[in-house]
């Protein structure tokens, strides 16, 4: 229990508790002593002081006071009053029993009494364990050195403290049981949810994606397992993008693998003819580039997010490249009847970025535009120059993209498409490449959609220092 975050909270809290109550206990006893013999030395020096006054003149004629004055000194003053020489004779009066025995004082102490300074000490006699205080003013009218001395125990100082140390006692007891109730309940309030988040986290690690926890609210706690949740959203949808991609790639993979197959079978046969031999052949080779195709992507893809894939920027026309790629999709463009075009701003305009990488983001968007455009339609490619950055906008006029696929289209894995067909889209990674590839070379991409009016993505490239 201790090993638990709950059991430190708890005998922490209850440790904090007790050493509180004994500390101040202590400081209390210590001040209400203290106090009590602080009054006392005041009281017996005010007293001893108007006493001296009283017997100096007979002092000073050599008489010592009698015993009866010496009986009014005592209820005078409340104390056992007495009068010594230097050598410790007792002049008059009675000291206390075994005073030369518990009594002797240090002899710097003496002499400096005796050459009139007023001393006091505290002594507690082994038979009356009450404190007592001593007093010793130095009588100055006496022909040789002599002091008074008084002696007057504090009845009920050790009654007092005991009270007070009884009464922290039963504090101490009544604020442990306090404590434990309290800290139990605290302690239960603030592991309690993160024993939640625990179990959550928990089932989620063994696979159950839909674990949440219900530890929500406006403190740290609330925050933390608001965030569990949320992370736990995201890599929800990741894993589940992740089995829609298992499943297309699958998909993407068996249908030309099987169609390969069943022709190579045909053409091991024999049973194609010359006609259908060439349709076979061209057919399985289209089908092996695409999957050399769809395996590059998951390689590029791979690289990139290890940071791995190497760029190489260099300065040139951007201008050129756009003209290069208008080129590349003219079988395509001619069998749909789609016109490409290249919108070019005065001027050159020269940037710093990897041409092949460049080709391979200028090819993916203007193949996923023309997968998505209808026939006898436009697609432009527009160049800006800015302060900073060129930017390249490829805009289509097909079916557009939802406003609920909109926002997850870079992700990796993800297919605006739900069907499998290859014919309705790609493998659902080439926007991912095509995205990293972007901020690799230091830009930055976003597209733009409006459904059934078409789609534009746009990017931003470094421009080159003239």
């Amino acid at each position: 229990m201790i090993r638990s975050l709950f059991g430190r909270l708890f005998w922490s809290h209850l440790t904090v508790i007790i050493v509180s109550t004994l500390i101040l206990g202590g400081s209390l006893s210590y001040l209400i002593r203290d106090h009590a013999i602080t009054t006392k030395k005041v009281d017996l020096i005010t007293k001893g002081g108007s006493t001296v006054a009283l017997i100096a003149p007979d002092i000073a004629d050599g008489r010592v006071p009698s015993s009866d004055t010496i009986a009014r000194l005592n209820e005078l003053t409340t104390a056992t009053v007495w009068l010594a020489d230097q050598e410790g004779n007792i002049l008059a009066g009675q000291p206390p029993r075994r005073w030369s025995r518990d009594f002797d004082e240090d002899d710097a102490e003496l002499d400096a009494m005796f050459e009139g300074k007023v001393q006091s000490w505290v002594r507690t006699d082994q038979r009356n364990p009450e404190r007592a205080v001593v007093v010793a003013l130095p009588i100055r009218e006496a022909k040789a050195p002599t002091a008074m001395f008084l002696f007057a125990p504090i009845f009920g100082i050790n009654r007092a403290a005991q009270a007070v140390e009884t009464l922290l006692i039963y504090a101490l007891l009544s604020g442990m049981a306090a404590s434990i109730v309290l800290g139990y309940f605290m302690s239960r309030s603030l592991t309690r949810p993160i024993e939640d988040i625990s179990r959550a986290a928990g089932s989620f690690a063994k696979g159950d994606f839909a674990s949440r926890t219900t530890v929500t609210g406006d403190h740290e706690i609330g925050r933390l397992g608001e965030v569990f949740n949320s992370m736990a959203d995201s890599l929800a949808r990741i894993e589940q993008n992740r089995r829609d991609f298992l499943a297309n790639i699958t998909h993407e993979i068996r249908t030309p693998i099987a169609a390969i197959q069943a022709m190579a079978e045909a053409l091991h046969d024999g049973v194609a003819g010359p006609e259908l031999q060439n349709r076979y052949l061209e057919t399985i080779v289209g089908q092996t580039r695409h999957m050399d195709k769809l395996v590059q992507e998951l390689l590029d893809l791979a690289q990139l997010e290890a940071g791995e894939l190497k760029i190489v920027k260099v300065k040139f026309e951007l201008f050129e490249q756009l003209s290069h790629v208008c080129e590349r999709f003219s079988p395509m463009l001619t069998e749909k009847n789609i016109r490409l075009e290249v919108v070019e701003s005065k001027g050159e305009l020269l940037v710093a970025a990897d041409p092949m990488r460049l080709e391979q983001v200028l090819n993916n968007l203007v193949a996923n535009a023309v997968r998505h455009s209808p026939p006898d339609s436009v697609i432009s490619i527009k160049a800006d120059k800015g302060t900073t950055f060129a930017t390249v906008s490829v805009v289509d006029h097909g079916e557009g993209i939802t406003s609920e696929d909109l926002p997850h289209i870079w992700e990796r894995f993800y297919r605006a498409e739900k069907s499998r067909s290859r014919i309705g889209g790609g493998s659902g990674i080439g926007l991912a490449v095509t995205r990293q590839l972007v901020i690799s070379m230091g830009g930055d991409i976003r597209v733009e959609s409006t459904v059934g009016e078409g789609a534009t993505f746009s990017f931003t490239l470094p421009l080159a220092n003239s």
